[in-house]
């Protein structure tokens, strides 16, 4: 290597060195996550479709609704939201830890085999091999892949997470740190009391209500109040207003989210729909906790779009909190079992608020890794585009089986159609983007000259 070269890498700012450890994991992870929201897209409008055109490719196994629901859920939850979710928590650790990535390769060896599950998954659900259980819908061999995946992606974060040079962790770390290692817990979990002690009936179905219940109140929450208290604090000069409110949020989020899920009318003893109950009220204390102090965060923040994007999504997960928290009581929540209500509100949470957070993140992130920015002009299309898909697939639904239940299954669903049809627009834009920032980034810079050489594990100043 010349002096000017060496040069160059000791006057490089310690920012760019972060961004260039983290560069090739956080693309790779996203450009999966991108693909697989894709697919969910186009696989949610036809399972929409089929609910009130039954009749189409009925001669087709593998396009039966029963299938591809499920398959578009698996795309949606694993392929989306885990995976663009690790890409930016590998990010915000690096740089809340000042240090590079460690053991980046880990990334990209347990990305792929996480994509090898999914597909594996996917694939397996259209062909038959579902397992009935909504959150653990793929195949039985599919589970330890996903884990041993999983498991080296967690290797590298816990590891970078441990190299920090502060020891007081923030509170973005606190929930990231956690969230990473939640999943492989109740999945793993999850897979050994169903599948090797041979949970049966209903007690399967309890397994599976306790972990749907942690991987949506615990990991992608976590996931998404993590970037939120990341950008937030990044664009604002302040320091943490409350943080005694932010630690005893998290405890409680932490705490009753994992606690609970069980279904009002489910066939079980009563003090389980009870502990649910009481569950749920505790844990919208914990929200009303880091609402307060993300209102406080947010206050003095820049009114960049990304930042605009990130207050969208708090606003719609407080209307899913409070939805969820009026309807966990017997009296109401009877009203809406067993209709299109609870669907509808999973998926405005699931877009709504954490996908929209991970993307609002994705475009402040991505033009620091490849110097070139995604189209903005597209990139406002896209979001328009895919703020009224989410709406509209999910409140007019959400509306109809509160007010008549089945009754009303049809013209819910047809709105639901449009709004997926929305998604798959915006998901399409946001392919094409992507693709485009990538080319022009590499006929225009270098910077994917050392796109896979090994960083150094070592500290970066501030």
């Amino acid at each position: 290597m010349s002096s000017e070269s060496k040069e160059g890498e000791v006057n490089k700012d310690p920012r760019d060195v972060v961004d260039d450890s983290c560069k090739g994991p956080f693309l790779f992870l996203a450009f999966s996550a991108i693909i697989w929201l894709l697919v969910y897209s186009i696989f949610s409008l036809l399972s929409g479709v089929k609910v009130h055109s039954y009749g189409m490719m009925v001669d087709t196994a593998w396009l039966s609704y029963g299938r591809i629901q499920p398959a578009s859920q698996l795309a949606l939850q694993y392929g989306f939201l885990v995976q663009l979710g690790l890409a930016i928590s590998a990010w915000i650790l690096s740089h809340r830890g000042r240090t590079v990535l460690v053991d980046g390769g880990y990334l990209y060896f347990g990305g792929l085999i996480w994509n090898v599950g999914i597909t594996l998954g996917f694939v397996g659900i259209l062909s038959g091999g579902i397992s009935g259980l909504e959150g653990l819908q793929m195949p039985v061999h599919v589970i330890p892949i996903l884990l041993t995946g999983y498991v080296l992606v967690g290797v590298s974060l816990v590891q970078t997470n441990n190299r920090r040079t502060h020891e007081q962790m923030s509170p973005a770390q606190w929930f990231l740190f956690t969230a990473t290692l939640w999943l492989p817990w109740i999945l793993g979990s999850a897979y050994l009391l169903i599948y090797y002690f041979k949970a049966k009936g209903v007690m399967a179905n309890i397994v599976d209500w306790w972990f749907m219940q942690n991987f949506s109140k615990v990991y992608l929450t976590f996931i998404a109040l993590g970037v939120c208290s990341h950008f937030f604090s990044l664009s604002n000069s302040h320091r943490l207003i409350g943080r005694g409110y932010a630690l005893f949020a998290f405890w409680i989020l932490l705490l009753f989210g994992s606690i609970g899920g069980v279904s009002l009318a489910a066939p079980v003893p009563a003090w389980l729909p009870a502990l649910s109950t009481v569950t749920s009220v505790f844990y919208f204390i914990g929200i009303v906790s880091i609402w307060y102090v993300l209102y406080h965060m947010q206050n003095g923040a820049s009114a960049e779009d990304n930042i605009s994007l990130m207050r969208l999504g708090l606003i719609v997960f407080g209307v899913v909190s409070i939805l969820n928290f009026l309807f966990a009581f017997p009296v109401t929540g009877k009203s809406a079992e067993f209709t299109t209500f609870g669907p509808s509100i999973e998926l405005l949470f699931n877009l709504g608020f954490v996908g929209l957070v991970l993307l609002a993140s994705f475009y402040y992130i991505f033009p620091h890794m490849v110097k070139f920015g995604l189209s903005p002009k597209i990139t406002k299309i896209q979001n328009i585009i895919f703020i009224l898909g989410f709406m509209i697939a999910s409140l007019p639904s959400a509306l109809g089986g509160l007010m008549s239940g089945d009754a009303v299954l049809g013209s819910g669903f047809y709105f639901s159609s449009v709004g997926d049809l929305f998604l798959v627009f915006a998901s399409l834009l946001l392919f094409l983007n992507f693709l485009y920032a990538i080319i022009m980034s590499m006929k225009t810079c270098d910077c994917f000259s050392e796109l896979f050489s090994k960083g150094q594990a070592k500290e970066v100043e501030a």
